[in-house]
């Protein structure tokens, strides 16, 4: 309901009051991960919040759109542990109903027929060994497989037959992604990488001879040297379609394998960057950080491609070899001469699910939409709504966020907004700064539940996307190596200073946030810098030491990268660590960690709070129990999020009593 202009009232900011509140950011959205076609169905998995934040399953239609039927009982949870962060966690058969998923508990792969209780494929293992990055075909499911059973972490792709019996396929990488067959099942592709390169930063495209006669050879391979391949699909019976940065941004290229399948060569064949052949380059980024298995950014079938383009905006984009197609949006001049290139729609982030006969399914993001669940006609490029992860009403309290760019640096603007309140006369409202994590992360212009919960209570939010940052080309994504806790810190208060200077932001009452890596940048900057009034970190790195030898097989170089490798860079690893230099801070901070993260352990956060009190720090800590790397449960998402803002009240100065409902 929109408020009437007499309702309006002036008031200072951080005082107003706000239907949307931390109950509200906690459960009001149900957050929709995957999704997939079965002709008419559209199945999609989200996060049900009323039932422990489980993730389970949901079937609807194209022509009767809405919540649909849950069709995954409880308890089963969806979700793969594979890297520890997951991905691709269940895929469709083609030719049925039957689902096949991952399930949190034991790891195991399970069937499911619908109205039937699931079947467990895999053996019981206790967790030890995982499964993700499902992918049907019509010789059985494909998944990459993790071994846990060992300090040192095995991983294959397997093929599970709808019967449960397995066949280990390739074993050539560490690490593993994308794992593909060819229509005739000859060839086998999939991407993979090593230690101590994360997959944004070099990877290696794997083709394997399945029909040999005996097992499985290695045919081909294309070493990536400082390029980053992403997600190869077969275009046709011996073209593969892949996401290249080697240009500087990631575009979309196409491979010819003709040469390769039954070759008499007693090697595989090395192939190279330069037999890639253009496909789509729109100038901005096709392609992003693999932290979930399962990522798309381009779907095609034959001599149509449908492309996820991600800049400051995100764009969704069709190619088609067909010089005499209608364009639906605005016709690109990056086409080849035989190409028609269509920008169809401009959001703040998508995310590509599958590609059916009559449409392409996506979730998008925008100043102006907080998710939705949407199926593009692949003619008229006109959008149906399936359904929205918002399960709220108060449309009129959401920001509705802007990209800009401040002190030089691309960031994301949720200004102060409430139709109930208006300021102060010259008052400049306080802000929160927000420093993403990975940190190769992006903040994109979606409008969020949980940036509007302090917006619409009259404290804007910055988020900046600082270098390191995806989304806008390799060279800036690399301005962090070896600079981390620099020259992110260093962006960040540029963009401050930018924001001040714009008359935007209030220069005493500016905080800074974030989680992982933007804990630890959050932390760096209250260090090093004085333009904060304090700082919170969500599980947050805090000891670079202990994070090399603590934290996952998927992020145990990662910092070598980042900073530096162990022993070379020992001096820059202790003296960058926060927990060296607690009596820096000048500022109260606040610290939130969950008690079984195994990403960032307890012990970071514990140790850290311990330095900041022999300093004489003010601060507050939260604990949370059964907590991971990233806070799922409602209680835990409502206490954070009130005592964050409670933080900012008491720092600030913002009189409790005065606050207006």
């Amino acid at each position: 309901m929109k408020e009437s202009p007499q309702d309006v009232v002036t008031a200072p900011y951080g005082t107003w009051s706000s239907p949307l509140s931390a109950a509200e950011v906690a459960t009001g959205a149900a957050p929709i991960f995957e999704a997939a076609f079965r002709g008419e169905h559209v199945y999609y998995s989200a996060k049900f919040a009323a039932e422990n934040s489980r993730t389970g399953l949901v079937r609807t239609s194209l022509s009767h759109p809405g919540p649909g039927e849950r069709i995954l009982p409880e308890p089963f949870n969806i979700r793969s542990a594979v890297h520890e962060y997951g991905g691709g966690a269940w895929a469709l058969d083609p030719d049925s109903d039957i689902v096949y998923f991952v399930n949190a508990a034991d790891q195991r792969v399970w069937q499911l027929i619908p109205g039937r209780s699931p079947h467990a494929l895999t053996p019981e293992t206790s967790g030890l060994i995982r499964y993700g990055d499902l992918h049907m075909t019509p010789w059985g499911l494909l998944c990459v497989r993790e071994d846990c059973r060992s300090t040192v972490r095995r991983r294959s792709i397997v093929l599970i037959t709808r019967f449960g019996t397995m066949r280990e396929l390739a074993t050539q990488a560490h690490f593993m992604a994308w794992p593909r067959i060819s229509a005739d099942g000859r060839l086998l592709t999939f991407i993979g990488w090593e230690h101590p390169h994360m997959p944004w930063d070099e990877t290696s495209l794997w083709v394997v001879d399945l029909g040999t006669g005996g097992d499985p050879t290695v045919a081909a391979v294309l070493h990536g040297s400082e390029v980053a391949l992403l997600q190869p699909e077969f275009s046709g019976p011996t073209t593969l379609r892949l996401c290249s940065d080697h240009q500087g941004h990631w575009a979309l290229y196409e491979l010819d394998l003709s040469g390769v399948a039954g070759s008499s060569a007693a090697e595989a064949v090395d192939l190279s960057v330069t037999d890639l052949s253009p496909v789509l380059d729109t100038g901005t980024e096709i392609g992003g950080p693999l932290w979930q298995l399962g990522a798309l950014w381009h779907l095609g079938d034959g001599a149509e491609v449908w492309a996820h383009a991600q800049s400051d905006m995100a764009a969704l984009v069709r190619a088609r070899d067909d010089a005499a197609a209608t364009p639906v949006g605005d016709a690109s001049a990056t086409a080849a001469s035989a190409r028609v290139v269509e920008e169809i729609a401009t959001l703040g982030s998508i995310e590509l699910h599958d590609l059916g006969r009559t449409h392409v399914l996506l979730t998008a993001k925008s100043p102006d939409c907080a998710g939705a669940l949407i199926a593009v006609d692949r003619v008229t490029g006109a959008f149906t709504e399936i359904a929205t992860e918002r399960l709220d009403a108060h449309d009129d309290y959401y920001a509705h966020p802007r990209t800009t760019v401040l002190g030089g640096v691309p960031v994301v603007l949720h200004e102060p907004h409430n139709p109930r309140f208006i300021a102060l006369d010259r008052e400049r409202p306080p802000y929160v700064v927000i420093a993403h994590g990975g940190p190769t992360g992006q903040a994109t212009a979606d409008m969020s539940a949980r940036m509007s919960f302090f917006a619409s209570r009259g404290i804007g939010v910055m988020e900046v996307n600082y270098g390191g940052s995806t989304g806008f080309g390799r060279a800036w994504r690399e301005r962090l190596r070896g600079q981390w806790g620099i020259v992110d810190v260093a962006d960040i208060v540029s963009a401050v200073e930018g924001l001040i200077d714009a008359g935007l932001a209030d220069p005493l009452r500016i905080a800074i946030s974030g989680g992982s890596a933007g804990g630890w940048t959050a932390l760096s900057a209250l260090i090093s810098s004085d333009v904060f009034a304090c700082g919170t970190s969500y599980f947050g790195v805090t000891d670079l030491m202990r994070f090399v030898i603590d934290t996952h097989d998927f992020e145990r170089h990662y910092v070598d990268g980042l900073v530096g490798p162990w022993p070379e860079a020992q001096d820059a690893l202790f003296s960058r660590s926060p927990i060296h230099r607690t009596s820096d801070i000048r500022v109260p901070v606040a610290i939130m960690q969950g008690d079984r993260d195994p990403i960032v352990p307890p012990n970071q956060a514990q140790e850290f709070v311990d330095m900041l009190r022999l300093a004489g720090v003010e601060y507050i800590y939260r604990l949370y129990k059964g907590e991971s790397h990233g806070f799922v449960r409602t209680e835990t998402i409502i206490d954070s999020l009130e005592s964050e803002f409670g933080f900012y009240v008491d720092v600030f100065g913002i009189p409790r009593s005065r606050r207006h409902r």
